[in-house]
């Protein structure tokens, strides 16, 4: 019969592998300003427990700085973009979010927002390009052997990365607009009689001619408004991994 003194050490052996075991690398595709302050605090939890956390992070960010001592490693996207036009951009965004759209209807604000969108779709494009064809960039992501992605998927790109490198990836939240995403992902029933769309400022307590409205915002958001995105994003995903890629953009 084992002794106790070979009993107590196997489990001691065990107890100090167990933490190596389950640390990992961890690499962030984040969004910038406020979506970026919730997302550090995990980041910086994740490392005190052992993980290597590296972040992807573009020169033109205005929360992330990367200048500043930290436990989290950032790699910085070389983006042909000066900051007065990133400046230019947020603050167009602030206006219309704080000023323009208040004041319009449900259907005109979301038509403000894909507006807005749109006219940011290049740059979005611009910094997927820097990372997806700078052939240094992704020979130094590969030979780093990330075990997992955390992807915020208000900025368009990081499923494209986890693609190329051929790892499993995890989003910090889940919206887009008139839930033109969610009801694809998990089979998570949303029936329209109960469940209000993003932005149609409905509750899950509908009368009739609300849950009327409601599928009304469900079929606008689908035909109108994000079909533009499933289409130019669908082909760049296409071009960049060499296939035919029917992609949902999240």
């Amino acid at each position: 019969m084992m002794s106790t003194k070979w009993i107590s050490a196997i489990v001691l052996l065990q107890l100090c592998y167990t933490g190596c075991g389950f640390c990992g690398k961890v690499l962030v595709w984040p969004c910038d300003m406020s979506h970026w302050l919730n997302l550090r605090i995990i980041l910086e939890k994740l490392t005190e427990r052992g993980h290597e956390v590296t972040v992807l992070v573009s020169p033109q960010s205005f929360i992330i700085d990367y200048n500043k001592p930290s436990t989290l490693k950032f790699e910085v996207i070389p983006v042909p973009r000066d900051r007065e036009a990133a400046e230019k951009s947020l603050n167009d965004f602030l206006d219309i979010a704080t000023n323009v759209m208040p004041t319009l209807s449900r259907w005109q604000s979301a038509l403000k927002l894909q507006e807005f969108f749109h006219q940011i779709t290049g740059n979005l494009k611009l910094l997927c390009e820097t990372v997806a064809y700078n052939q240094s960039i992704m020979k130094k992501l590969r030979e780093a052997n990330y075990n997992v992605m955390v992807i915020d998927p208000a900025l368009p790109c990081g499923e494209l990365i986890a693609e190329l490198l051929g790892v499993p990836f995890v989003y910090t939240l889940r919206f887009s607009m008139g839930d033109t995403v969610e009801k694809h992902c998990g089979k998570l029933p949303a029936p329209l009689s109960y469940v209000p769309v993003t932005m149609a400022a409905l509750t899950d307590r509908m009368t009739f001619l609300q849950r009327v409205k409601n599928l009304m915002f469900s079929i606008f958001f689908n035909l109108w408004i994000h079909q533009y995105n499933n289409q130019f994003w669908d082909q760049f995903y296409s071009e960049v991994l060499g296939k035919r890629l029917l992609f949902i953009l999240k």
